[in-house]
């Protein structure tokens, strides 16, 4: 992501902690190596990117994931191997007026200040029927950027940044939870690492 969520998420893994009986249970779940986080297949997100061409979305695409949620994330390295998991919060704020999504995504790191985190903003662009994306990481200077939509069932995103091109399916959205994952290509779309980073959420507020 982006690897949007994975490679930043990285930075902040060493010394992770919670106290959440809901996430102590997750992490006792998976092991370094081992797919912790069950998909309903081994597709991948297994989308065209060039489906940003000619999909569209409207202004209430992100309203079913507003709110805080628990996640745990997985990611896998460049060999493929799977990672620790690891467990965080993820909060999206629909700005008044509609048209703007925030959201923060942050591991749950009692050394870290609250405000480092991940911030993504999605800004709807009337014109075109896509939301415009930019991820971002204090400290970092970088801007990921990309675009997202929705079908009505699943949101889709492509996003761009200087650890490659990836492709993320939001799947199996209901009101207390949902599944996350990304696949990553190094060369341009050519060839994709699939559910190169996965993630369950499980809502705690609205």
């Amino acid at each position: 992501m982006r690897l949007r969520h994975s490679l930043l998420a990285l930075a902040l893994v060493a010394g992770a902690a919670t106290t959440s009986p809901t996430a102590i249970a997750w992490i006792a779940s998976g092991a370094e190596g081992e797919r912790a986080i069950q998909m309903p297949d081994t597709l991948g997100a297994n989308f065209s990117i060039g489906d940003s061409v000619n999909k569209s979305g409207t202004t209430a695409d992100y309203d079913a994931l507003v709110g805080t949620w628990e996640f745990r994330f997985q990611n896998r390295d460049g060999q493929g191997r799977f990672g620790p998991p690891f467990v965080g919060h993820w909060t999206f704020e629909k700005k008044p007026g509609g048209g703007l999504v925030e959201d923060r995504w942050r591991p749950d790191n009692p050394s870290a200040p609250m405000g480092q985190t991940l911030y993504t903003y999605r800004i709807f662009d009337e014109e075109r029927k896509v939301w415009q994306m930019y991820g971002t990481w204090p400290g970092s200077g970088e801007i990921e950027p990309g675009l997202t939509w929705s079908d009505g069932v699943s949101r889709f995103a492509i996003q761009h940044g200087k650890n490659g091109l990836s492709r993320i399916r939001y799947l199996r959205i209901d009101k207390n939870k949902f599944l996350w994952r990304s696949d990553r290509s190094v060369d341009g779309g050519k060839t994709w690492m699939r559910d190169a980073g996965t993630m369950e959420a499980k809502r705690i507020s609205q």
